[in-house]
């Protein structure tokens, strides 16, 4: 009774922390129902975003309910198992978005951040999916609706992770999309998250072709882009890539950010693909563009 009380405390200050900065809070939407088919959409197409008919639970349920704490594993100090990675995996495979968010709360009530569960537990999850589909383990099926499951857990979260955000600033716009000819990349959603909390203004989840890609760039400005490779072998595509994305973009001292397995295993191919910088995952992307956009000279 005594941690729910302390829980209720910590909500209502936040609520007043976040109205003091003028933010309204979350509209009460329905209730979220992970079984709910209708919610699964095509993960791996551009309508994404239309086809997910996402039902984000208010911060505040989140934070009050009760967890059921059984077959979880929560260890602040050790961090996170394998077999919580799996378990999670196996939930978002389900669909079973409340199993999905008891275990991530559960983590969180004993002391391991958003950030962490982000980076060490949902998206270590979404690997786990890819692994399985490899592994024949699992159908196609499945890793769609195991990683609209995860996205929708990422939304369901967004409240909380985003309670102090900085305030976005116009001069920190960047486009983070999947390598042109590629697929969603779940990696970037992620990032998206981490670099809105950081104050960036985030054009993310389009999956474009090159031309198109050039073409926003043409009409919109951005300080930096953001390039997930998820295929190796491709590196004069990239290099083309890249150079038809600066050659048309407004921002003539437009930054190129890159990421994904090959730039990780061999940081020097940065350079010979024409890029200012790399990240290995979402904390090292906020700093690889705060650094970038101090470098840069002012855009014309």
């Amino acid at each position: 009774m005594a941690a729910i009380q302390d829980s209720q405390a910590s909500g209502k200050a936040k609520q007043a922390k976040a109205l003091s900065r003028h933010r309204q809070p979350p509209a009460l939407p329905p209730t979220a129902n992970g079984g709910d088919a209708d919610h699964v959409g095509p993960l791996f197409h551009s309508g994404l975003a239309a086809a997910l008919k996402t039902r984000v639970l208010p911060w505040m349920v989140l934070a009050h309910r009760t967890p059921n704490h059984a077959g979880c594993c929560c260890d602040a100090a050790k961090g996170i198992s394998a077999a919580e990675i799996a378990a999670l995996a196996d939930e978002a495979r389900r669909n079973d978005l409340a199993a999905a968010l008891a275990r991530v709360e559960c983590h969180w009530r004993k002391g391991l951040p958003l950030d962490r569960l982000y980076l060490e537990l949902i998206g270590p999850a979404a690997v786990r999916l890819g692994e399985m589909w490899h592994e024949d383990t699992v159908s196609m099926a499945e890793v769609t609706v195991g990683l609209a499951c995860l996205q929708r857990l990422i939304h369901t979260l967004g409240p909380a992770f985003h309670q102090d955000d900085l305030r976005p600033d116009p001069r920190r716009r960047i486009l983070l999309a999947p390598m042109p000819g590629e697929q969603h990349n779940f990696a970037l959603i992620i990032i998206a998250e981490f670099l809105r909390r950081a104050g960036w203004d985030v054009d993310c989840g389009r999956v474009l072709s090159l031309s198109a890609l050039c073409a926003l760039l043409g009409r919109e400005w951005f300080a930096l882009v953001g390039l997930s490779v998820s295929c190796t072998g491709r590196i004069d595509a990239v290099g083309g890539a890249i150079h038809a994305l600066r050659a048309a973009s407004r921002n003539r001292s437009l930054g190129v950010l890159v990421g994904g397995p090959m730039f990780a295993a061999n940081p020097d191919l940065v350079v010979q693909v024409g890029a200012d910088a790399m990240a290995i995952d979402a904390r090292h992307a906020v700093a690889q563009a705060e650094s970038l956009l101090s470098m840069l000279a002012p855009a014309s």
